[in-house]
């Protein structure tokens, strides 16, 4: 599957990404969705004083625009890089579509990142075993430390920058992530190179705006004192004239509005001139990093076959959704038993006939042998004697 074939091999190809600066309907997209995020931004903050809900709900909304505003500029890039060219409602409309896209992308990276991270905890907690811990630990550490390395550079050098460019490109969440496996298992080194590359002519690029920026300022700054407009100056003569319109209040002078409102009108428009200034020195480096990252996108994929990743990451999530839904269907129906067999139990506690209860058995004390006496002389007599033995009359047994 063939990108771009007309750049494929080509060492120079990172040049053409400072072309973004050039690109008018890429600066024009960068300015409205910077002024919609940061309104939005605004516009939180202020919501978030009266109410944290509203707070709450208008940051999730902030987040929605800049990723939109992101992505409606990478898109514009993208095309361009490709040879093509879009318009700007057909950039925003794509960019919205492309929101939970990034989402889903980073919530995969983050669960392949807590899969490493628990794995290498479950390792690590069988080196604690007595006697092959120490053995087992000798062996683990430095595998470890090698599949940690791998997943956090493959994660930093080739998730990171080139996610969004595969969405850009019209792939969905699972063919991002099967480009992004496909990449790191073919040429994550040539994708580190080209990365590194870039963040060399970015910084460059940020180097060459600084001094041009800094240079036309300090001499702007020097012209405009030469003149009698001092902004900074402003600043102190408004502190002045807070004070002094202070101590006229005590002392019955007056005279300090005029310096306060003089400094308050060349302090404001020193300020929003800095900061565009400011915003403006940060597009050409942000441009052409995003159009550095498109380049590099479709350098790495240029001849490589997605179709069986794709096929296998789909074939791994159908056999996942498969035994995910074996498994619920084995909890209901241990559920299900269990509610079964509760209600049976119930049943049957209800239809026995209720127990009568049986009267206490009293047991039979036993009879005391009666005490014969002789009925002539009432003399004790033994159980079997039939003679008194005191006066010799016979008595019956």
């Amino acid at each position: 599957m063939s990108s771009n074939p007309t750049n494929s091999g080509s060492p120079f190809v990172l040049l053409r990404a400072a072309e973004a600066a050039t690109n008018w309907r890429a600066l024009a997209m960068t300015g409205m969705a910077a002024l919609a995020f940061f309104l939005s931004m605004a516009m939180t903050a202020w919501l978030a004083q009266h109410s944290i809900l509203l707070g709450g709900l208008l940051t999730i909304v902030s987040l929605i625009v800049g990723i939109t505003g992101y992505s409606a500029v990478g898109i514009l890039l993208m095309r361009q890089s490709q040879g093509r060219e879009l318009s700007f409602t057909d950039a925003i409309i794509q960019g919205v579509f492309t929101v939970h896209r990034m989402l889903g992308v980073a919530l995969v990276l983050l669960v392949i990142f807590l899969l490493v991270a628990l794995l290498a905890f479950a390792v690590l907690f069988l080196c604690k075993l007595p006697g092959l811990g120490s053995l087992l630990y000798a062996v683990m550490l430095p595998l470890l430390t090698v599949i940690i390395g791998v997943t956090f550079a493959s994660i930093f050098y080739v998730a990171m920058p080139l996610a969004a460019p595969a969405i850009w490109a019209g792939n969905s969440v699972m063919e991002t992530i099967a480009r992004l496996f496909v990449i790191v298992r073919q040429r994550l080194l040539m994708t580190i190179t080209y990365i590194v590359v870039l963040s060399f002519l970015v910084l460059f690029l940020s180097g060459v705006v600084s001094f041009i920026l800094f240079s036309g300022y300090v001499t702007t700054m020097g012209i405009s004192q030469a003149v009698g407009i001092n902004p900074m100056g402003n600043v102190m003569g408004m502190m002045s004239g807070i004070m002094g319109n202070s101590m006229g209040n005590h002392m019955g002078y007056g005279g300090g509005f005029e310096a306060l409102e003089s400094g308050m009108a060349y302090t404001g428009a020193f300020g929003f001139a800095t900061g565009l200034l400011f915003s403006v020195g940060m597009v050409i480096p942000f441009l052409t990093m995003i159009n550095g990252t498109c380049l590099i996108y479709l350098q790495v994929t240029d001849g490589l076959n997605f179709t069986e990743a794709e096929e296998q990451l789909q074939a791994q999530m159908q056999e996942a959704k498969r035994r995910a839904n074996e498994a619920k269907e084995r909890a209901g129906a241990k559920l299900q038993e269990a509610k079964d067999a509760a209600a049976a139990s119930a049943a049957a506690a209800k239809n026995q006939p209720p127990a009568t209860p049986s009267a206490p058995v009293v047991p039979v004390a036993q009879v005391a042998p009666v005490a014969r006496i002789c009925s002539a002389c009432k003399a004790p007599l033994a159980a079997d004697d039939i003679f008194c033995g005191e006066c010799g009359t016979k008595n019956p047994l």
